[in-house]
């Protein structure tokens, strides 16, 4: 019965933190200039409320549970820690420290929740079935509201594109993506009837179209080709040296999106990205983005070692940001590239900590793999829909953003998982070429 009632906490949590991050707490967002900032820096009360909730019931459940998470605590990514304390070091140059000290306060929290999640206490798979859970929910009631309340559930600034009861509709693009690559996972474990998971797969990709997110839709295919690869029952080999591969693609990729930052001009990008821009809809210049992007990297170079101060620039008129602001005529909520916006507020050397903290990320995937392969994919997945999305949007330790919550809890998640089957099977380094785990660990 204990176990029980932990398991519901726990369960608790993950739906609770991300109707947070996805669901406005007021009919706010009625008005498409006014979207609600959902953050303690300058959020609602009640947005404030719900998040000291939060993080009070996750610091009650780490309390009374101390004994089975210290040694969990000592597994936890080593960058991710030393990241958030670069993040409050920067309290002593940032030009806001008030404001600094609370986005921080924020990552400490959803650290206190991401570890009160982990595997230890909520279970093996609870993390990916309790977020596809609350995503269908999410989805469910966005497409009632859109079709019974349209002046609610449509978004007014993109015709008829479907936002449902989140903030935008990349909002619920987003969800419906995440919520697709979840069926694909189930799909591939046998553990759910396939018939379940086939109405969820068709409910899932027709509220991705009726989002008309572009972005959502081409992390919806990465996400479930990467886990859909990588699951493989059939592959043989090292599979270790093909997740290297990925990723010096991905660097590849990112290299060549810094040099036309850089540069301003990139002589095949027009040849390259206009007929994929085409298909969406979209300019090669990915909607303006290019020219914050040129006025973001040179601010950068006016701190580059330490940065700004984290979370201490895009915070409206007056900021640090004002100057990008009149030179473009509006102010942008933020750089619309994660990886700008943390040169830009870390420096290199906050960036450097950012970078070691994904390959340790990547390190556990690889380790996990060698257990249970479906699930190493599935944070796989979410890891390259995470990398590929922040070139256009801004979610890497951002407050309580979807995907910045998605990342701590996979890097909790692992951490305690792997170190779970180390505990049970003390030397085990399993290839299983035809297994999707190993045969009589528990979930």
């Amino acid at each position: 019965m204990a176990v029980r009632k932990l398991h519901l906490v726990t369960g608790a949590l993950v739906a609770y933190s991300f109707v947070v991050s996805l669901v406005p707490t007021t009919l706010s967002y009625l008005n498409p200039e006014a979207l609600e900032d959902i953050s303690l820096t300058s959020g609602s009360l009640a947005r404030q409320l719900q998040l000291s909730l939060l993080f009070l019931v996750a610091a009650i459940v780490l309390y009374r549970h101390r004994r089975q998470m210290s040694a969990v605590v000592r597994q936890l990514n080593p960058f991710l820690l030393l990241l958030l304390a670069y993040c409050l070091l920067s309290v002593l140059w940032s030009p806001y420290p008030v404001v600094t000290l609370k986005r921080v306060i924020i990552l400490l929290g959803l650290l206190l929740v991401g570890l009160g999640v982990s595997p230890v206490l909520a279970g093996a798979l609870q993390f990916p079935r309790i977020l596809l859970a609350t995503l269908m929910a999410i989805c469910l009631l966005s497409a009632v509201t859109a079709l019974a309340f349209p002046e609610i559930g449509i978004d007014p600034v993109h015709g008829t594109a479907w936002r449902g009861i989140t903030f935008q509709k990349n909002t619920l693009g987003l969800v419906a993506a995440y919520g697709l690559v979840l069926w694909v996972f189930e799909w591939s474990r046998g553990e759910f009837r396939r018939s379940l998971c086939l109405a969820g797969l068709l409910f899932s990709a027709f509220v991705l179209v009726m989002a008309r997110s572009s972005t959502s839709i081409l992390m919806a295919v990465l996400g479930a080709c990467v886990y859909g690869y990588w699951q493989r029952r059939w592959f043989t080999g090292d599979f270790s040296n093909g997740i290297l591969a990925l990723v010096a693609l991905l660097f590849l990729l990112l290299l060549g999106h810094f040099y036309y930052v850089l540069f301003g001009q990139w002589l095949s990008w027009a040849e390259l990205a206009g007929p994929i821009a085409g298909l969406f809809d979209k300019g090669t210049d990915l909607t303006g983005r290019t020219s914050i992007w040129h006025f973001l990297l040179a601010t950068f170079q006016q701190h580059p070692v330490l940065g700004i101060g984290y979370g201490s620039f895009w915070l409206g008129e007056g900021s640090p940001a004002q100057a990008i602001a009149d030179a473009l005529g509006w102010m942008p909520p933020q750089g619309h590239d994660g990886y700008l916006d943390l040169l830009n507020e870390l420096g290199v050397a906050g960036f450097g900590l950012f970078v070691l903290m994904l390959a340790w990320h990547l390190r556990s995937i690889v380790q996990l793999m060698r257990f249970d392969r479906s699930e190493a994919a599935l944070h796989l997945a979410f890891l390259c829909i995470i990398l590929a999305s922040n070139v256009t949007e801004t979610d890497f330790l951002s407050d309580t953003a979807f995907q910045n919550i998605v990342l701590i809890f996979s890097s909790t998640s692992l951490s305690a998982r792997v170190f779970m089957l180390r505990q049970r099977h003390p030397g085990a380094r399993v290839p299983a070429p035809h297994l999707g785990r190993v045969p009589g660990l528990g979930r």
